[in-house]
């Protein structure tokens, strides 16, 4: 799951980001919820689904990363985040996570 701010692209790279942040709810026993996750984001935030094969599909990889201090536990142990394919150029990423939108 990654939360989004609706209107903008789910999958967008900011200047300065290496990876995007997504939550795993399988991660953690019982399951992450979608209230769950929300509820430590934004008023109005949304989330958007991919399964690891869609976004494996356009190349680029998933690794499991702590979580922001500041998140509820539960939040920080599901977290990963997206990351470059191996040798993969910042251009081809921004490119590949487009193909995810």
């Amino acid at each position: 799951m990654r939360v989004m701010t609706p209107g903008k692209p789910a999958f967008l790279l900011q200047k300065g980001e290496t990876g995007l942040s997504v939550f795993d709810p399988d991660a953690v026993s019982p399951p992450l919820t979608e209230a769950e996750i929300l509820s430590s984001f934004r008023p109005g935030s949304l989330t958007v689904v991919r399964t690891v094969a869609e976004i494996q599909r356009v190349g680029v990889r998933i690794t499991l990363t702590p979580g922001d201090p500041k998140l509820p536990l539960r939040l920080q142990l599901a977290h990963a985040e997206i990351v470059p394919g191996h040798n993969m150029a910042r251009n081809q990423f921004k490119a590949a996570l487009k193909g995810l939108e």
